[in-house]
């Protein structure tokens, strides 16, 4: 075998692309560029992120002397690989996701395997975790399995989701593929036989790049000693979910899938495409404020009185409407059988029942089709801080858990306020932060449209600060017309006299034994 390349001159160059996000690609940059174990080139492809992120990675790139091609709209990063291909100089080139951290010495061991072993196409440890540490093993090198027609049927992530202590003993050997998180590859191989295709981009890209080489002699290699984190686990930030939408999106995907089909033995009821279906359609799901089986109608549009269900019967119908399921719907009728124990006797400053006021906000999420726990979280908003004594907060905590996320958006509720009194970027907010903003502007609705406000002349809850946070973060939640309603006017109108009591400004409960007004929690 070939003795391991001198490191006085550049043997490799890094290409960082743009996986899914780019919310850790100034965290992954410096992880790139922290790696010393042999001298590199580096080429940043820029795809469509954001303006802060762009300026960052342009002044860091630019710091170290390295080059970015810039993107100003979403390509597949495949293809932006391909652009720049002409670009690289040295005998290896790595590329490697912008949301992936590199552990010290990777780069050296990857390029050693290449040079022992003659591969072709090299992959490391892949680990998955967050910014602080690997959690798990994400792939130890991958296989692919044929039937006896030849055509595949199957694809397997060793060692996935195993502990990180499964890694020990790993020794280098061949495999069928690897992984784009962190690849690396001969140029020439790359190069020469135009090896990237043009066609499979979303999906299944990586088992291509491996079954090209693999055709002309080249084999892959799994290098355990290399180890890079995926950071996988860090919510999603606003800004970054158009882009990881169109990245995932169906249509892009089956066009892969298609091209993939066409040029490699697939079995015939393509089975070996439906775990990739499912992984693309739960990326898309993950990463979307709406009901994946929404009409998509008017969401831009501000909602009008007529439409704020403030009974039981009329939310069901709407969300029936707005195409929420049978089961979604049994969960929203359970949700509100146990608003009805919890708010029994508490009324709204208006007058009216508290019921109809979570009701209504409910039917505010519905009626821009955010997702079930979205709903359920807003069914219970004030579970919490209105429940009577006689229920305890653990029994709260155990229903909204049955509701996937709903429990954590309720307790997200009162950070919401402080980011709605104070304004924040709204691009920079995570999705649960966002998720939780939309419960917010959707209480408000229901006070506006309801006529709360006019009602009793209570001060508005959401200021001109909070408005301009809920427009920016419900635009990219695909729900423009929901702050539209936030920020409706209140009108003017004089309260009448509640219960003997001429200024009511706070949700009230009736005392259930003689029937007095007593507090009923904070204001909501």
């Amino acid at each position: 075998m070939a003795s391991p390349l001198p490191s006085a001159e550049p043997v490799l160059t890094v290409i960082v692309s743009a996986r899914e996000v780019h919310a850790q690609a100034e965290t992954s940059l410096r992880s790139v560029l922290a790696e010393t174990s042999l001298h590199f080139e580096l080429i940043y492809l820029d795809i469509a992120s954001p303006p802060a992120e762009a300026r960052t990675i342009a002044a860091t790139c630019a710091k170290h002397g390295f080059a970015v091609v810039r993107y100003d709209a979403p390509i597949a990063p495949s293809l932006a690989r391909r652009d720049v291909l002409d670009q690289v100089k040295t005998p290896y080139v790595l590329f490697i996701d912008n949301d992936v951290l590199v552990e010290p010495g990777a780069f050296a061991k990857l390029v050693a395997c290449a040079e022992e072993t003659g591969a072709g196409i090299v992959g490391p440890l892949y680990l998955i975790g967050d910014e602080t540490r690997p959690v798990a093993i994400h792939m130890a090198g991958g296989r692919l399995y044929r039937d006896e027609r030849n055509a595949f049927y199957a694809e397997r992530h060793d060692l996935l989701n195993e502990p990180l202590e499964a890694a020990a003993g790993l020794e280098r050997e061949r495999v069928d593929l690897v992984e784009y998180h962190c690849l690396l590859a001969r140029t020439a191989l790359l190069r020469d036989h135009d090896l990237i295709s043009n066609d499979v981009l979303f999906v299944h890209e990586h088992i291509d790049l491996s079954l090209r080489a693999r055709e002309l002699g080249f084999e892959t290699w799994f290098e355990p000693a290399a180890r890079v984190t995926y950071l996988a686990l860090p919510p999603r930030r606003l800004q970054d979910l158009a882009f990881f939408q169109w990245r995932w999106s169906e249509a892009g995907c089956e066009a892969s899938l298609a091209a993939f089909a066409k040029r490699w033995p697939v079995d015939a009821d393509q089975a070996f495409f439906e775990d990739v279906r499912l992984f693309a359609h739960d990326r898309r799901i993950a990463a979307s404020a709406l009901n994946p089986a929404g009409a998509r109608r008017g969401l831009e549009r501000a909602m009008q009185a007529s439409e704020l269900a403030q009974t039981r019967t009329a939310l069901r119908e709407q969300a029936s409407a707005r195409g929420y399921g049978a089961d979604q719907l049994r969960n929203f009728e359970t949700a509100c059988d146990f608003a009805t124990l919890l708010f029994d006797g508490v009324y709204r400053p208006d007058g009216r029942p508290f019921l109809n006021h979570v009701l209504g906000t409910a039917s505010a999420l519905i009626r821009y089709e955010m997702r079930e726990e979205v709903v359920l979280a807003g069914l219970l908003h004030a579970a919490y801080t209105h429940r009577p004594d006689w229920i305890a907060a653990e029994e709260i905590t155990r229903v909204l858990s049955s509701g996937g996320k709903a429990d954590a958006l309720v307790r997200a509720l009162p950070h919401a306020k402080t980011q709605l009194a104070a304004g924040a970027d709204p691009g920079g907010l995570t999705l649960p932060e966002g998720l939780a903003l939309a419960i917010e502007a959707a209480n408000e609705a229901d006070m506006l449209l309801s006529g709360e406000y006019r009602a009793c002349g209570r001060p508005r809850e959401v200021t001109a600060c909070g408005q301009q946070l809920l427009a920016g973060a419900l635009a990219y939640l695909g729900a423009p017309g929901l702050a539209a309603t936030a920020a409706g006017d209140a009108g003017v109108g004089p309260q009448g006299p509640i219960l003997g009591f001429n200024e009511v400004l706070t949700s009230f409960r009736l005392d259930a034994r003689n029937r007095r007004v007593a507090p009923a929690g904070s204001r909501d």
